[in-house]
């Protein structure tokens, strides 16, 4: 009897992790123009599209987080991580910009950029294969339509308006710049 339960643990087990992609490799890091790599760090991407902000639901918290994570070694800076968290949680391949923020326990938060013409008339997105055993859903959300208690790290969720209510303000700015090099 105990073989039998110990045989169909392994089993389930192979079986599970058997069944689960690894991510293809990274894309090489992107760090926007002008912009310094920042040392090591726990990073993550504030990805602003209107008025929401990209955010994945954990799988085992059934909670709102950022795409963020650790650093892989001590040699990947800041925006590197934020990066590859990215690419490994969602599959977008974003442009990483400004610091934003840095949370009390160490995250730093990144301007993030997807392509031009990403216009967020899609807010709910495919979860990679690859990580399906981390991430449940990617979807646009209206950080300001969810309360801390919704959030895998509720302590962040101020930081993390105020990072989005900066990037907006960056984003309005390159806007009318754009505009008045279009119009001369």
């Amino acid at each position: 009897m105990k073989l039998t339960k110990a045989l169909l643990a392994f089993t389930l087990l192979h079986y599970i992790t058997a069944c689960s992609y690894a991510p293809p490799s990274s894309p090489m890091c992107r760090i926007a123009k002008g912009q310094q790599e920042a040392p090591p760090a726990n990073a993550g991407c504030i990805v602003r599209v209107k008025k929401r902000i990209l955010a994945i639901t954990h799988f085992y918290s059934g909670k709102f987080d950022l795409p963020a994570g650790t650093s892989a070694d001590s040699d990947e800076s800041a925006q590197c991580t934020a990066h590859r968290e990215t690419w490994e949680e969602t599959g977008f391949n974003v442009e990483v910009g400004t610091l934003l923020g840095i949370a009390d326990s160490g995250m730093h938060f990144f301007a993030c950029e997807l392509d031009d013409d990403f216009d967020g008339l899609i807010t709910e997105f495919p979860v990679p294969a690859w990580s399906e055993t981390e991430v449940n859903a990617i979807r646009l959300i209206n950080p300001f339509s969810t309360t801390p208690s919704e959030w895998r790290f509720p302590d962040q969720l101020i930081k993390i308006r105020d990072a989005f209510n900066k990037l907006g303000e960056i984003q309005s700015k390159h806007a009318k710049t754009k505009k008045a090099h279009e119009s001369s």
